[in-house]
């Protein structure tokens, strides 16, 4: 753990913030870990007992710390946000889950990337990203239809085991990708910038989706972020205009 800075004009609470988001972060503390007790955490630090608390508060408010109520405090995860898929927006126009299974098309790490999701990744012209395609599937009428389209471009840093053979193996079905994240890279996704827009596939957009040219989409195109509002996912959902809706909590 850090140490605090003399020289910092920021108050003393923030620094000591820091110093413990750092933490985290660095996976010193995974999601779900329990920190240590405030007496010892504040002696670490080399703060009074106030102060560290006003610092943890600022997490807890921010939803990267979680206190239990006769527990303890611990690094939130993606389980804790109370909801199995709490950023899953998309559903059939019946209400129900898209799709009665998923699909993978394509997964490769790649640096041909459009500078639009790069400078959202905080990424540079030439970093390579993990490019992962998927589709949901329909049976309603009794043969296979695309019903949705989900492609990710995940920052290869926070993901370093990630494999196609990683997925394969160890990607659980039935679960979201951001359960998948939270178990096995501690990459826990806190919140989510969104936009809305329809989209007609050209042909050549729709040969890299591998879906028929002119699929007609509701696209929500989502940044996720994790501790300290780092940007790990860009997420582009394209829904089929025709059995799509999307639904938003604003509360």
């Amino acid at each position: 753990m850090q140490t605090l800075s003399r020289v910092n004009r920021q108050p003393l609470y923030q620094q000591v913030r820091q110093i413990l988001l750092k933490t985290i972060q660095s996976g010193e503390w995974k999601p779900g870990e329990k920190i240590p007790i405030e007496p010892v955490l504040a002696q670490q630090v080399g703060v009074s007992i106030g102060t560290l608390r006003r610092a943890v508060e600022t997490l807890v408010n921010d939803g990267i710390l979680l206190r239990r109520e006769g527990a303890g405090t611990f690094v939130r995860t993606y389980r804790d946000q109370g909801y199995w898929n709490a950023f899953q927006i998309f559903r059939n126009l019946d209400g129900q889950e898209r799709g009665s299974c998923g699909r993978l098309v394509t997964f490769e790490v790649t640096s041909g990337v459009d500078e639009k999701i790069l400078s959202a990744l905080h990424l540079s012209k030439g970093q390579e990203v993990i490019h992962i395609v998927r589709h949901w599937i329909s049976m309603k009428t009794g043969a296979e239809e695309i019903v949705s389209i989900d492609e990710s471009f995940l920052v290869k840093e926070k993901f370093r085991k990630f494999t196609l053979d990683y997925f394969l193996t160890h990607f659980r079905s039935g679960e979201s990708f951001y359960e998948f994240f939270d178990r096995e890279f501690n990459v826990v996704i806190l919140s989510q910038k969104c936009a809305v827009h329809y989209e007609c596939l050209d042909q050549e957009r729709a040969a890299k989706l591998h879906v028929p040219e002119h699929f007609e989409a509701l696209c929500t195109e989502r940044l996720s972020l994790t501790f300290g509002h780092e940007p790990v996912e860009y997420r582009i959902n394209r829904g089929r205009v025709d059995v799509t809706k999307i639904f938003f909590d604003l509360s």
